[in-house]
């Protein structure tokens, strides 16, 4: 079963102060030992039958896991409860003293308590028993080994599984894990559940476990082999070496959330069908070798190639709780292994009236749903859980999420979301049902979550985000240096492009698109003068976009100087993004006729700069442009050229404030967002309380979404305003001010311009393909070029132009983001440089019209007869199909290789890939524009083929075919903990085995916490009178 629990009742007397179903002044008396999971089941139905119980806890159970009772069981009355004693012979003086009635069993009630059971039904002188001195079991030491009962299995002609153990590695361990095929199963010998059991997939991670193992327990470890195939538990009872079969029951295993095998639901087998028989009769078999002859068995078995062949087996019942007990009884007509196991012990004539076999058909349709968490947060509430309640065929829904507690995506069943038992006489409604969950699932319906602080970043409004300086709250000390506020948390920053990452960007162009290569080219040189290289281009900052402007001009014949402003750090000086220095591509290095860094002020910034186009030069240099190459170097390059008497927007503007920003639109009446600024709160607090939230908080001066977040809650809203007052911005200075927006509603769109002494031509219109993902309600799949005849776009371009009159921007690229509202487009913030990420879209506008916003710009400043030549928007219909493909991960891991990048180039409009994932990389599933894994540009005359092409990425995203992780990612030593739905009984209550691991100790007891802390709940329908309890 899966790690849940009903929920526990802690109060001892609830359990021993009152009488239960059959009272103190029974005549005989029922020792249950170790009653925990379903052996509070089996106490239960003892008491209703009017025994006296007696419960005995051996030593492996702890005092935390004598209180965990599932709350359908917190009724029932122990007359007596007693500890193990240091002999079986003293345990069983202690039951006769503590209870003055004959006992008339002795039942094993947990895993735990396998070997007292048999040796205290031996010493109180009991029929019933497997007893401890004879059989084949005593020659080797106990039916719980794990070792012992393959090699008696094998004995006896089945099929057992190959393995090796020992106390030293050296020897037949290591022999068998050199020769043996990965991965392979290393556990130890004697084990309650699944405690410690580890798939290691290499020899290395074997050698590791082992020695764990062994340096957590004085016990030998085991080795076996992996067994594939299709996975079945057969629930049996016993007497007198007549078995019968309770249950059948098949796992239903999938791949899900990156994870190869995850458990979605435990169905029941038809005891007619050829598998069944197969099982059933290979279970007796291991039985009788196990020398099993009463009491109940929960059998594992894999299917495999040559048939089948035993897991393990665990002598008690089927473990979870019991809440498979409805569904068995309804599927039965009545009864359930726990019925049995009683019958067998105390009535035997019913147990002679019991069938061999559970009835074929069934009298019932019915399954157990494990719930598949597809996303991850706090859960506020459980909306889904309340629909599952109103299905026709819902018996019980079991979690251990509610209010609070923080839902995780599946991988296993420690992450699982709950389980559901479904029953219904008709298969279709419970079919129907099953569907529903899924569906459920999949939309993430089943859970609404907190909401969490979300970081708004764009895909191409971040260029300055690739080399991020650090965004550190601060305030003063008494010795002059800066702490952050308490309680404030660090802000995230986003990096796309760094070469401080362990894995930079890496970009794969397709080398046989040979109709495609004028789209990397530069365009022809044109120059604008009697001589353009006696002509000099001031670019400050030319890194990301930029250095592709400053590309084109040199490749037009100019001179350029590099200004780097003092915000600008070396590694982002030495950047160059790959399309702009690969040669195949017209690229190369960026030969500057010099690199400067700015001086302190305007005035010696620009004597710099005419000392050096004089200095040491046989011609005459002229300055004839000053243009930004990124959002950082837009204030400087504004003054420069206004100094410097060249093309200019000026300075009368600070554009770069997105508040001035919006008040000048507002002031010229175009739709505005709702605002309010200001450096302390007091300034904003009226506007956070009467705004509708979400809202936007960010700083007033930011560099692409430097700091920009998205606030649910006055309080979220408040603690960010605090964070940034007093945090220091990308480009190194205190936020002067904090800058408080209405949330924009709507679909988002960008607009890339050029513009020369205020004429304005558009040269693309993008459209951002948001969706729900991951948990996520917004995720970016791509960005979508807009025709630029479509209705949106006939008012997008308008309202932009008109914002950029109101900015006063007059000359050079811009790139407006804009929100199409219910009642209009609307302003989301104007930067005055051209579109970032690289220009990796630059061969795809040019393939879509012919030319891109790079050359238009350098048109604008260096060539009028071109720039007027240029038509006013983009062509419409375009000249082929094509757009970017931001890649989304719905898994999560260590790559090992990535074979869907290689499917991705092989695409027929496949035009480059660009992504910083390679092998040892750590993919997270995306969220959003932090956790995204790359892009891909796809561009083709044929629309049809576009489509055929970003259908089969979507396919591979959603079949977790992009990449193949290091297996592994588990809880000790870095591999994967193995759990059965059915066994995990007792490693159930555990709510973090991480720490477990940590300490070395997998015993049940090191991975129960206080029954407060993994409280679970069981939600049982109150009118299905059909269902047999």
């Amino acid at each position: 079963m899966p790690p849940y629990s009903h929920t526990y009742d802690t109060d001892d007397n609830a359990r021993t102060g009152a009488s239960g179903a059959g009272g103190v002044g029974g005549s005989l008396a029922v020792v249950v030992v170790d009653p925990t999971s379903t052996g509070w089941c089996v106490a239960r139905e003892i008491s209703r039958r009017g025994y006296n119980l007696v419960a005995v806890w051996s030593d492996a159970i702890t005092d935390k896991m004598k209180r965990q009772v599932p709350s359908s069981c917190s009724d029932v009355f122990l007359y007596a409860e007693v500890n193990e004693g240091p002999t079986v012979h003293e345990t069983a003086r202690r039951v006769r003293e503590a209870a003055p009635f004959d006992v008339a069993a002795c039942v094993c009630g947990g895993e735990t308590g396998t070997a007292l059971s048999d040796a205290l039904s031996e010493a109180l002188g009991l029929r019933s028993t497997d007893g401890t001195t004879e059989g084949p079991v005593s020659v080797v030491g106990g039916r719980w080994n794990k070792k012992a009962q393959q090699e008696l299995i094998k004995a006896k002609g089945l099929r057992s599984t190959r393995q090796a153990a020992g106390k030293e590695f050296e020897g037949d361990v290591e022999s068998f894990l050199r020769k043996e095929a990965y991965p392979v199963i290393v556990k130890p010998v004697e084990s309650t559940s699944r405690d410690g059991v580890k798939l290691c997939r290499t020899f290395e991670e074997a050698k590791e476990h082992f020695l764990f193992l062994r340096g957590s327990s004085s016990g030998e470890v085991l080795c076996q082999e992996f067994l594939r195939g299709k996975e079945y538990a057969v629930d049996n009872v016993t007497k007198d070496g007549i078995h019968k079969t309770t249950m059948l029951w098949t796992y239903d295993k999938r791949s899900a959330n990156g994870s190869e095998f995850v458990y979605f639901g435990c169905v029941p087998v038809d005891s007619e069908t050829e598998e069944a028989k197969l099982i059933v009769q290979y279970v007796r078999s291991v039985l009788d070798a196990l020398g099993a002859r009463d009491g109940a068995t929960h059998t594992e078995v894999m299917m495999t190639e040559d048939g089948p062949c035993l897991v393990e087996m665990n002598c008690r019942t089927h473990g979870g709780d019991g809440n498979w007990i409805p569904l068995a009884r309804a599927l039965t007509g009545g009864y359930s292994q726990v019925d049995a196991l009683v019958d067998s012990h105390l009535n035997p004539e019913a147990f002679d009236r019991l069938p061999s076999h559970p009835p074929s058909p069934f009298k019932a349709a019915g399954q157990k749903v494990l719930l598949v968490s597809k996303s991850e947060g706090i859960v506020k509430s459980t909306p889904g859980f309340e629909v599952i309640r109103r299905l026709p065929s819902f018996v019980s829904l079991e979690t251990r999420l509610s209010e609070g507690r923080r839902a995780e995506y599946t991988v296993d069943l420690l992450t699982a979301a709950g389980s559901v038992v479904l029953v219904h006489r008709d298969a279709e409604v419970v079919e129907r049902d099953v569907e529903f969950v899924r569906y459920m699932e999949d939309i993430n319906g089943l859970f609404a979550y907190e909401t969490e602080p979300e970081y708004l970043k764009r895909p191409r409004a971040a260029e300055d985000e690739m080399f991020p300086l650090p965004l550190v709250a601060e305030e003063s000390r008494d010795d002059g240096t800066k702490e952050g506020p308490p309680g404030l948390l660090p802000l995230r920053r986003a990096y796309s492009l760094d070469s401080r990452r362990r894995h930079p960007i890496v970009r794969h162009f397709s080398n046989d698109r040979p109709e495609l290569q004028a789209s990397f080219a530069p365009l022809v040189k044109r120059p604008t003068t009697v001589d353009a290289s006696r002509e000099v281009v001031i670019l400050v900052d030319p890194y990301s976009t930029g250095a592709c402007i400053a590309r084109e001009i040199l490749n037009r014949g100019y001179n350029v100087i590099a200004l780097w402003s003092h915000n600008i750090d070396k590694e982002m000086r030495e950047h160059i993004p790959a399309s702009v220095g690969d040669e195949t591509n017209g690229g190369g290095a960026l030969n500057y006729l010099a690199e400067l860094t700015e001086e302190g002020t305007l005035e010696r910034t620009a004597s710099m700069l005419k000392d050096t186009i004089v200095t040491g030069k046989k011609k005459k240099l002229e300055i004839v442009a000053c243009l930004a190459g990124a959002e950082f170097g837009v204030p400087l390059a504004d003054s420069l050229s206004e100094v410097l008497n060249v093309r200019t927007n000026g300075t009368a503007v600070l554009r770069r404030d997105k508040k001035v920003q919006q008040d000048l639109v507002r002031d010229a009446g175009l739709r505005a967002v709702r605002q309010a600024a200001g450096s302390n709160l007091e300034e904003v607090e009226p506007f956070l309380r009467k705004e509708s939230y979400p809202v936007v908080v960010k700083p007033v001066e930011s560099a692409g979404s430097d700091g920009v977040q998205l606030c649910h809650t006055y309080d979220e809203a408040r603690q960010h305003f605090l964070r940034l007052s007093n945090a220091r911005n990308q480009c190194g200075g205190i936020n002067s001010s904090v800058l408080c927006q209405e949330f924009l509603r709507g679909k988002e769109y960008v607009v890339d311009q050029v513009s020369r002494n205020g004429v304005h031509k558009t040269t693309m219109v993008w459209v951002y393909d948001k969706r729900p993902a991951n948990g996520a309600a917004f995720v970016y799949f791509g960005c979508v070029p807009v025709d630029s005849q479509s209705p949106e776009a006939q008012l997008i371009i308008p309202y932009v132009r008109s914002v950029l009159d109101a900015l006063g921007v007059k000359n050079g690229p811009s790139h407006g983001e804009v929100m199409m509202t219910p009642s209009g487009p609307c302003l989301v913030e104007m930067n005055v440089r051209a579109h970032g990420g690289d220009g990796n879209w630059m061969p795809l506008v040019r393939a879509l019209t012919g030319y891109s916003q790079v050359d238009a710009s350098v048109d604008a400043y260096l060539d009028e007869k071109r720039f007027g030549e240029l038509p006013d928007r983009p062509p419409s219909p375009f000249r082929a199909a094509g757009q970017e493909v931001i890649l989304v991960s719905y898994s999560r891991g260590t790559v090992n290789s990535t074979p869907g990048f290689d499917a991705i180039r092989r695409l027929e409009s496949f035009l480059y890939l660009e992504t910083s994932v390679e092998i040892g990389s750590k993919v997270e599933r995306t969220t959003d524009l932090f956790t995204c894994i790359g892009s891909a540009i796809l561009v083709h005359p044929d629309a049809d083929a576009v489509e055929r092409d970003i259908r089969r990425i979507r396919e591979m995203e959603e079949n977790d075919e992009l990449f193949v992780y290091e297996a592994g990612g588990g809880r000790v030593g870095g591999g994967e903990l193995f759990r059965s739905p059915s066994v995990l009984n007792q490693l159930s209550f555990s709510s973090d085995l991480d720490a477990v691991a940590e300490k070395g100790d997998l015993s049940p007891s090191a991975a129960a916490p206080p029954a407060a802390a993994s409280a679970h709940r069981r939600v049982i329908s109150s009118d299905r009178m059909d269902i047999f309890w």
